[in-house]
């Protein structure tokens, strides 16, 4: 793959990770445990796939694009 292809994507990946941390903030609102724990459960692993999926291959071949450097 090359740069700009991974840049685009791990840009979109970040978008959509704040996305998924207002769904966080939703589901954490919930009262009832029961009900919302299997939910952030599921998202946590959506969130962790990215990561692990996408985001860090990416930056295992192009360590400039790594987001948690952008403010060294």
């Amino acid at each position: 793959m090359d740069k700009p292809t991974a840049l685009r994507i791990i840009q979109t990946v970040l978008k959509l990770s704040d996305q998924l941390d207002n769904i966080d903030g939703q589901l954490r609102s919930i009262d009832n445990t029961d009900e919302s724990k299997p939910l952030l459960r599921s998202l946590a692993t959506i969130m962790v796939e990215l990561d692990s999926g996408l985001i860090r291959p990416l930056v295992k071949q192009y360590p400039d694009l790594d987001p948690d450097r952008a403010g060294s």
